[in-house]
């Protein structure tokens, strides 16, 4: 059984310009729901926000993007007047609630101001410019958004600095070339454990709702024939800690996003993380074994400590393309390795 591992191997560097794979597989990628998440929530104008070119921005590509794209791009930027001070791999970004909130605190001290996503589907390019709501969501309705496509990059890139430089003074002269590489950051302040916690026998579990209908109806159904252990459905905005003056010990997390960079978040050895993940599942009472391709977008489940942050993972890998099969196949790992 493995030991617990200290949470300064928690600590995740977000690539800058990095891309570990061929990219070539992945030109006609489709944005995530995630990203169509948080792309509902904008309402669009026809003038970019104002401050663009005095205020700092932080850059959400999709796996897509080439490196010499991005370089493209932030050269397009640094003659715009567009202070782009760091670029993110966006699965990475929007990818749980826990890696969310730590990235929204780490937008909020390097006083960020904008978010630009770029996305890239089969051969035209979009890019999204938005005001930074300070918040783990990271924007909403309340700030007026800004988007434009086209077939060429270039193009694209050249329609943003018109619309840049005849939309107000260029105010931010000290751009780099290049952004920052990236941040380290460290998701979870607890231990990592690679077992089930004994305290799912004892004490009342947080289980947050998805925050829609029909997702919270087939969870609460799901539970109730799955799960023999103390829970309760909770506000899915509510903190660690405001779940631990509430009772619970534990609350259960997920993440979504490609499964590569769900085992860099969750601390895995990425050394260890081939081209296809073999994840463990039920099927008849019976533990089985199949692969997914470590680009596909999952769900992985961990329960996580309250008061100190410890995250525990199960003793093997049962991510899954959907957030049921994923968390089917958490809950029944969690019933075998307890006993219950």
């Amino acid at each position: 059984m493995k030991k617990s591992v200290p949470a300064t191997n928690l600590i995740v560097r977000l690539p800058l310009f990095i891309f570990l794979f061929s990219i070539s597989a992945f030109c006609a990628a489709q944005p995530s729901s995630e990203e169509d998440n948080l792309t509902s929530r904008l309402n669009f104008g026809s003038s970019l926000p104002k401050g663009i070119l005095s205020q700092r921005s932080i850059v959400l590509y999709e796996i897509a993007y080439t490196n010499e794209e991005l370089q493209e791009v932030q050269k397009h930027f640094q003659q715009a007047g567009i202070d782009a001070v760091s670029y993110l791999d966006v699965d990475y970004v929007l990818s749980g609630i826990d890696p969310s909130r730590v990235l929204s605190n780490y937008f909020n001290t390097r006083a960020i101001k904008f978010l630009i996503l770029l996305q890239k589907e089969k051969d035209r390019y979009q890019i999204i410019i938005t005001e930074y709501n300070n918040t783990r969501n990271l924007a909403d309705k309340e700030h007026t958004s800004w988007k434009q496509s086209n077939a060429s990059l270039r193009e694209l890139l050249r329609t943003v600095y018109r619309f840049a430089v005849s939309s107000e003074r260029k105010a931010n002269f000290l751009i780099s070339d290049l952004p920052e590489a990236g941040a380290s950051l460290n998701f979870y302040r607890g231990k990592r454990d690679e077992r089930f916690s004994p305290d799912v026998r004892q004490f009342k579990t947080a289980i947050p709702r998805f925050g829609n209908e029909s997702d919270d109806k087939e969870l609460e159904v799901f539970l109730k024939e799955t799960l023999p252990t103390k829970y309760d459905l909770v506000d899915p905005d509510l903190t660690d800690s405001e779940l631990e003056e509430k009772g619970y010990r534990l609350v259960l997390r997920f993440v979504h996003t490609r499964g590569d960079v769900a085992r860099e978040i969750l601390g895995y050895d990425v050394t260890q993380t081939a081209s296809s993940l073999s994840t463990n599942y039920f099927e008849n009472d019976e533990q089985k074994i199949k692969t997914i391709r470590a680009k596909k977008m999952i769900y992985k489940f961990y329960f996580k400590n309250t008061e100190y942050g410890n995250i525990f993972l199960g003793t093997k890998w049962d991510a899954d393309e959907s957030w049921q099969d994923g968390l089917r196949n958490h809950i029944l790992a969690l019933r075998s390795e307890l006993k219950i």
